[in-house]
């Protein structure tokens, strides 16, 4: 079963998704913050340390200087001696690896001493731009390439003392702004940028991890909502189920492999007959005696029909595992009560058309002799009424061929009923037409006719509901007392049509002759035929409407009509 979902889950899963992106997206700009902040440290720290080198440098060589000053050395004598000591120092200082390079250069940005690893004091050559800026802003620094590895190269200006390795012997002839010396340095930056480029490695996974998280996080959500949609689906696929199987017009049981009754909805209490307040769970079914379940095999599919307090059940009962260790039988109960009714009325209705075309041809056969010999019997009775016993026996002949007459009439209209016509009828004019119709007959037998209508008006056909009235009146008379006979006529109506029932104080019907008083040619008086109530069942199914006949007790029977409502009638 399926149900529809009233409210959407896109809105939530929409905003959980939003959030991932938000989160992403920070995460994103957080990382690359820092990785650029870290680069910043990183560069400003390579910075520092070849500005501390340089400065140690410059001052290790300037104080070399001022010694030989003082030991009264001249230039050429400062620059023989001092000159092999700088590369020495910057020797030194290359070999302990953290630099790649350092040179010592003169005004004209030719190197006094150059030292590097490998071949780079004579590979590499420093951008000739870094002396103008070196010129101008007192140091300068640039990534740069040094035997293949990166470094920083960094530049300043040498201190004046320094001028004296330049070895020219005059170097007034330089302008004044050009009388410097250059330090340059190439810090080896590789460790620098391993660390970096481990950091941004941890940087990009910790990102990378918290944007996995909040993924699983959204498809956790996802599944969240998914789940409490399912469960929300399933409560109310639950509750429809019960609402359904507690409302449905066939009974459903679960039994145990005992028998033992686990489960059983509304309609089940109603068909087994279950009192108010008595539950059927708990219960044994073997307790209804039901023959079918004692029958049934387990693993098989059993169908039969069975009748429990007068109404006809049809029991489906069929195998039911909730889990392979697990067993259970389930049965529908289905009443077919009414269907029972609907099959037998077609069966009858059925029987009906078959005697009525045997009637009407027996009856078109018999009415054309029968006048001839009722037109001769009339004319004996009129030339031998004076005369005995003949005049009485042509009498007899003529009554008998009018009660034949009769017969063959009602075998007519049993075979083929005209066509009913139902209009709003007031059963006070009935009754008063059934009072003047059976006037005499009452009269002659000391009966009386007694009306107790609580209502006035039926949906019916005027000459079928008197001719259904009539027969019943006549029957009833039959069998009142003479001198006390009553008949009773009563009327009520309920939202479904009007109950008009004919009752008396007679003796009663037994029961062997009321199963079978409305079948044609079925009667208990001498002088029978047996259609009177078979006309009448046969005009009230015209009406859509029925005849019961209640069990009665020793005095009284009573013949229940009901006449469908006009609304009722329509649909």
């Amino acid at each position: 079963m399926e149900l529809s979902s009233q409210r959407s889950q896109k809105l939530p899963l929409a905003l959980a998704l939003l959030a991932l992106l938000l989160l992403g997206a920070g995460s994103l700009y957080l990382t690359w913050q820092n990785l650029r902040q870290m680069h910043q440290t990183v560069f400003e720290h390579m910075l520092l340390s070849a500005k501390s080198i340089t400065r140690g440098l410059d001052i290790q060589l300037a104080d070399g200087m001022r010694r030989m000053r003082r030991q009264g050395m001249h230039n050429k004598q400062a620059q023989e001696n001092l000159t092999p000591a700088a590369r020495d120092l910057f020797k030194e200082m290359v070999a302990q690896g953290d630099l790649l390079f350092i040179g010592l250069y003169g005004p004209d940005d030719k190197p006094i001493v150059v030292v590097g690893q490998g071949n780079a004091a004579t590979s590499f050559t420093p951008p000739a731009p870094i002396f103008n800026m070196i010129q101008k802003l007192n140091e300068s620094s640039t990534p740069a390439m040094i035997n293949g590895k990166a470094a920083l190269l960094y530049g300043t200006l040498g201190q004046p003392h320094l001028l004296r390795l330049y070895g020219h012997r005059n170097s007034n002839f330089l302008p004044s702004q050009k009388r410097q010396t250059y330090l340059l340095l190439g810090l080896n930056a590789e460790k620098h940028l391993a660390q970096f480029k481990q950091y941004r490695r941890a940087a990009l996974m910790q990102t990378g991890y918290i944007f996995l998280a909040g993924f699983v996080l959204w498809l956790l959500a996802v599944a969240y909502f998914q789940r409490r949609e399912e469960d929300k689906q399933l409560v109310k696929l639950e509750r429809f189920q019960a609402n359904l199987l507690d409302n449905m017009p066939d009974g459903l049981l679960t039994l145990s492999p005992e028998g033992s009754i686990l489960a059983a909805n509304g309609s089940a209490h109603s068909l087994l007959n279950s009192t108010d307040g008595e539950t059927l769970v708990g219960r044994n079914w073997k307790d209804f005696s039901f023959e079918p379940i004692q029958k049934f095999r387990r693993g098989e599919v059993l169908w039969e029909h069975v009748k429990l307090n007068g109404k006809n059940l049809e029991l489906i009962i069929f195998p039911y595992f909730e889990s392979p260790e697990e067993y259970r039988t389930m049965i529908i109960i289905r009443d077919r009560t009414d269907i029972a009714v609907l099959e037998d009325d077609l069966s009858e209705a059925r029987r009906l058309a078959s005697i009525g075309s045997l009637a009407a041809g027996v009856a078109h056969e018999i009415r054309n002799p029968l006048s001839s010999l009722r037109g001769f019997a009339q004319l004996f009775a009129d030339k031998l009424k004076d005369e005995k016993p003949y005049g009485m026996y042509a009498t007899t002949m003529l009554e008998e061929a009018d009660r034949l007459n009769r017969v063959v009439t009602d075998l007519l209209y049993l075979s083929k009923p005209h066509e009913l016509e139902p209009q709003i009828v007031n059963l006070n004019d009935i009754c008063e037409t059934m009072n003047t119709l059976m006037g005499f007959e009452l009269d002659h037998k000391g009966a009386t006719i007694e009306s107790n209508l609580e209502v006035h008006e039926v949906f019916a056909d005027p000459d079928g509901i008197r001719q259904v009235l009539l027969n019943l009146l006549v029957n009833s008379l039959d069998v009142v007392p003479e001198g006390e006979g009553k008949i009773f006529i009563n009327a009520k109506t309920n939202e479904h049509g009007v109950w008009i029932s004919v009752c008396d104080n007679g003796p009663g019907m037994p029961e062997d002759i009321r199963k079978h008083a409305l079948e044609p040619f079925f009667t208990a008086k001498p002088k029978g035929t047996g259609l009177g109530l078979a006309i009448v069942n046969t005009i009230m199914r015209g009406h859509s409407g029925r005849v019961t006949i209640p069990s009665s007790a020793s005095t009284g029977t009573c013949v229940e009509l009901f006449f469908p409502s006009l609304h009722n009638e329509g649909s």
